[in-house]
Formats: structure tokens, C-alpha cells, sequence
């Protein structure tokens, strides 16, 4: 025992704490900040909390010294065949973070999550639509609800998070010539149990300016003229008979009708065979505006991303674009 304390290799057998799981994630969550310092997001901490009380329910009952590597690969496969991959995957990030804290506090040894469990899907986080798609989206949803047509026009064209777009007021569009541009400055979120949040964007860098194609300019001033109010700080999304920010549900019960009718919205089995969420959007205009030729640093700054990394998901090739490609190399023999 003293050798094993001049290496300091000895470990005290005794219990080290009381606390269960349960009890130390919730503080865990409590006193967590951001890797910049900053406390954590309301929905960050709310889907934190979601992910404790759904995924990781079963652990809380636990002693921390009893989550054990053997044990959490059960758990970890047992959440791969109920929920899928990805799903399981970000509760064992989080699982994974939560026990390094306790790893750090000296309550275990090592962190009995292996690196590999936090590992999504790749096939299943995106599912963006093809052009043809996307132009019988843009059709039914105008069709739907005329007035959230420009909404989808600007996640598909600029990138913006839906929590972005519906934040936007009149005053965050300057118009100069047949330029237009998108001062975005602020999100809008809604928590349940606590109400609208509204604050900076998901990043530092997502505070941008994001221009917009020429041929937009049409559609934003029909939409300014049709549906926002005259003052500087209208909204520019906002559904009839209603005062605030356009709540996902609202926005839902269109898009979703669009996406039935266009085909991006299918089970099969049990399983979704085709899924374009709203975010594919996103997905949709930062692979195109990569395609065009952009650099890494401009991806991240049209995306707002706080990592280069974030930004290389962009930068795949788009499979109609080989020939285009190849003719661009030139003759050199």
C-alpha cells in the first residue's frame, strides 16, 4: 500500500460519495458551462434534462463507481436498438462528458465511455432534398401558407436556422440596388415550461451577414409589401391574428403538408425511408454555395460555424457536378 501511494497508483476502497447518477448529472447540469465559459444555452440545457430523464433514465438510480465500462456498452447497445444510432449516440456524448467531470472530481478512475459510442450516423443526420424537391416544397408550401414561403427561400438560399429566420424583423434587411442582405443578429427559441428566449445565435460567429442571390429580390419585396407590418421592428414571419414569434408547431402543420405532398416524408417498416427536415435546408444551401467554388473560411462564415470541421460537412462532392469537373481540367499534353 505505501509503494502504491509513493506511485500514486492507491485508491481509497472505501465508498468515495452517495451521490446517485441522477443526483450528479442535475447538478452536473446546473453548474455546466460552455467550452467558452459561457453558461449553457436554455435549449442545451433543456435537451440535456430531456436526454437524463428519456435515454439515460435508466443509469440514475446508480452509484456513479457502479456505471462500469461492461455496463454501459449494454446500455449503449440497448439504446442503438431502440432509438438508432444518432439518437444513442448523443446520449453517450453526454454520458461521456458527465462522468470526465466525475473522472476529474476523483469519484471514478476512468471514464467507462468509449469514444467510439458517441459516434452519429452520418447517412441519417442529413437528408437534404434534391433540386426538383425543393421546387415542389417551395410550390405546396406557398400554396399552404403563402407567408412562409420566404422563410423556406431563405434557408435554402442563405442558411438560415429556423430559430434565425423567425427572429427577423424589418429592420435586419437592407436592400441596395438589386443587393440584398441579411443582418442576422439574434434567435428565437422557445422553451417549454419557460417561454420565448431570445438571444444571440447558436454561436459567437453566428452573428453574420448573409447576402442573398439577386433573383430573391422580387419575393422579399412582395413579402414585405404582403405580409409585415410598416415599423422597423416588425417580424418579418408572423401567421395571421398572431403577435409573436411563429411557434414550430405552427410552422410544422404547413411543412409538413408540403413535404407529404412533395414525397420527403415517408416511413416505410416503421422507418423513415425519406425525411427532409426543415434544417436539410441549411444542409441543402451550404453544399451548393461549397459547389460554387467557395473556400472552407467562407462555408463558415456564410454558415456561422465555430469550428472549421462544421464547416467540412459542406464540402463533399455533389454528384452531378463529376463532368462539369473533369471538363475543367485542362489539356496539358
Amino acid at each position: 500500500v505505501r509503494a502504491d501511494i509513493q506511485r500514486n497508483a492507491w485508491r481509497d476502497p472505501r465508498p468515495k460519495g452517495t451521490n446517485t447518477f441522477g443526483e450528479y448529472s442535475q447538478t452536473w447540469v446546473e453548474q455546466r458551462l460552455s467550452s467558452k465559459g459561457e453558461p449553457l444555452r436554455p435549449r442545451t440545457r433543456v435537451e440535456y434534462r430531456r436526454q437524463l430523464d428519456k435515454g439515460l433514465s435508466e443509469l440514475a438510480p446508480l452509484r456513479l463507481e457502479a456505471i462500469t465500462a461492461p455496463l454501459v456498452r449494454a446500455w449503449h447497445s440497448s439504446r442503438m436498438q431502440d432509438s438508432g444510432q444518432t439518437a444513442a449516440a448523443r446520449e453517450a456524448t453526454l454520458l461521456r462528458a458527465i462522468m470526465s467531470t466525475a473522472v476529474a472530481d476523483g469519484i471514478v478512475d476512468r471514464n467507462p465511455v468509449e469514444s467510439k459510442m458517441c459516434r452519429s450516423d452520418p447517412d441519417q443526420d442529413y437528408d437534404a432534398p434534391t433540386p426538383d424537391e425543393f421546387q415542389t416544397l417551395v410550390r405546396e408550401i406557398s400554396s399552404s401558407e403563402p407567408r412562409l414561403k420566404l422563410a423556406i427561400l431563405l434557408a435554402a438560399y442563405g442558411g438560415l436556422r429556423i430559430s434565425e429566420w423567425r427572429a427577423l424583423r424589418r429592420t435586419d434587411l437592407v436592400i441596395n440596388g438589386s443587393q440584398v442582405t441579411v443582418h442576422v443578429l439574434r434567435q428565437a427559441q422557445y422553451i417549454p415550461g419557460e417561454g420565448w428566449h431570445v438571444g444571440p445565435p447558436k454561436t459567437k460567429e453566428g452573428v453574420r451577414v448573409v447576402h442573398l442571390p439577386a433573383h430573391l429580390l422580387e419575393e422579399l419585396q412582395h413579402h414585405l409589401k404582403e405580409f409585415v407590418e410598416p415599423s422597423g421592428d416588425s417580424l418579418l414571419f408572423k401567421l395571421r391574428g398572431q403577435s409573436s414569434f411563429l411557434h414550430n408547431s405552427q410552422f410544422n402543420r404547413h411543412w409538413n403538408k408540403a413535404r407529404e405532398l412533395a414525397h420527403v416524408r415517408e416511413r416505410k417498416d416503421g422507418k423513415w425511408i425519406k425525411r427532409v427536415r426543415s434544417h436539410d435546408l441549411r444542409h441543402f444551401h451550404l453544399s451548393r454555395f461549397s459547389a460554387t467554388g467557395a473556400t472552407i473560411a467562407e462555408v463558415q462564415a456564410r454558415g456561422g460555424h465555430a469550428t472549421i470541421e462544421a464547416a467540412m460537412v459542406y464540402q463533399h462532392a455533389l454528384l452531378d457536378r463529376g463532368a462539369e469537373l473533369a471538363n475543367m481540367i485542362p489539356k496539358l499534353h
